[in-house]
């Protein structure tokens, strides 16, 4: 079994941390992992970003956010994960990348100078609007607006060619939000759509069991998306979008049970950018 969303930030970047990962991965029986760092966390990716700090709806705590973290060098990251793989950790190297609209360009042109096996894309920020910083930062937002502004963004990430894997498809939900009734009809289109061009593209959809540690305590996707994904043929990745060592694997049996009853037959690994399956 495999994890491909794990973060090192919260320890430094070396080996010896990176191995409390790879043996707790091995104590819950995963035998790859990918880690995926934020990319805002290497200085190449400071452009992209420091737009969403000036002018017109830019947040205080996006601008002291964007000031604070920007500090590590990629090309340190990338040896670190091979310097791991030659000690015989099998592990994949990832990128979890945010998209920010009108910067594919930029970050198109930062991945594609360095050795990926793949990369995960996420949207964190609409707009300005970093909504999942805080619960606090939803204050003052309508929910239903939200949603339709986050599938909105989604969509085009996906059109943007810039991604492997779709992470934490539904994160909108993250603080237990949830759209009106009215608004579902028009949601489930969106996502409809969204789903049918990862199929086209045959982009993997992340199911993660982080979703269950977050207020929402749902895992990402809701199991109706991972089954309409399934009907369309989508492949699918497992992730505990683990910080720590001690959340590698978490509850990967529970999303593996999940992806056979919505019909998933089989999950997916990447190496240089290129999938495989592998029968789940």
């Amino acid at each position: 079994m495999i994890d491909y969303h794990i973060h090192l930030e919260n320890g430094p970047y070396t080996l010896e941390w990176l191995e409390t990962f790879w043996r707790q991965a091995q104590k819950r029986g995963i035998t790859e992992i990918g880690i995926t760092e934020h990319c805002h966390k290497f200085k190449a990716f400071y452009p992209m970003f420091a737009p969403l700090a000036e002018g017109e709806g830019s947040c205080q705590y996006m601008r002291d956010w964007i000031r604070q973290d920007f500090r590590q060098d990629l090309e340190q990251y990338i040896k670190l994960l091979l310097d791991a793989r030659a000690a015989g950790i099998p592990v994949k190297i990832g990128l979890e990348l945010d998209y920010i609209s009108g910067m594919e360009a930029v970050a198109r042109r930062i991945v594609a100078q360095y050795p990926f096996d793949f990369i995960l894309g996420s949207v964190h920020v609409i707009g300005k609007w970093g909504f999942d910083f805080a619960p606090e930062v939803w204050v003052g937002h309508d929910v239903d607006q939200a949603y339709r502004d986050y599938y909105t963004t989604l969509e085009r990430a996906v059109d943007s060619g810039l991604f492997d894997i779709i992470a934490h498809f539904d994160l909108i939900k993250i603080y237990g939000h949830k759209p009106s009734a009215a608004l579902m009809p028009r949601l489930a289109a969106s996502i409809d759509i969204i789903l049918s061009k990862m199929a086209q593209k045959q982009i993997s959809l992340e199911l993660s069991s982080a979703g269950w540690r977050k207020p929402v305590s749902e895992m990402y996707p809701a199991p109706a998306i991972v089954m309409r994904a399934a009907g369309l043929g989508i492949p699918v990745t497992f992730a505990s979008d683990a910080h720590y060592p001690e959340h590698v694997g978490a509850d990967w049996e529970l999303l593996a049970a999940a992806a056979r009853e919505c019909g998933c037959r089989e999950y997916s690994v990447y190496a240089g950018r290129r999938r495989q399956g592998v029968p789940l």
